[in-house]
């Protein structure tokens, strides 16, 4: 039997409501115990992180009108865009710290990963600085 369109909302915001009733509970937890799992808690940090972008992405969508969803995308990846470059000046403060070695893993992955962006970065600045020498041009 398919779940109604209507019975998945609800059942999702029925999940919204009692994951922020237990979330505002370990906030308190958090607040007056102390913490003996750094990397449960690291992971936690990022998986909160990245729960708040989605929900914070999926109300701006639906709150967005019909003719400002390129306006409000642009926008989105403007704001991952501020994400990712503080969590890489963070990261070559760690570097920096020697907080990160070879054997923290993923390395290789993040080195390749960071190869492949500024290919694509360098290229997108090329063609913008190509496109601004041409209308620079065309104005004189």
């Amino acid at each position: 039997m398919r779940k109604s369109m209507a019975d998945k909302s609800f059942q999702l915001a029925s999940r919204l409501r009692s994951l922020t009733a237990e979330l505002r509970g370990l906030e308190q937890e958090l607040k007056s115990s102390p913490i003996s799992d750094a990397a449960a808690l690291h992971d936690f940090r990022h998986a909160v992180d990245e729960i708040r972008m989605a929900a914070w992405t999926a109300s701006e969508l639906h709150n967005a009108q019909p003719g400002r969803k390129e306006l409000l995308a642009s926008f989105l990846a403007a704001e991952r865009i501020r994400r990712f470059a503080q969590m890489i000046r963070d990261l070559s403060v760690d570097l920096e710290h020697q907080d990160v070695s070879w054997e923290s893993g993923g390395i290789q992955t993040l080195f390749d990963s960071v190869s492949v962006l500024q290919s694509r970065l360098d290229r997108l600045i090329r063609e913008h600085r190509a496109n601004f020498r041409n209308l620079k041009d065309e104005q004189h």
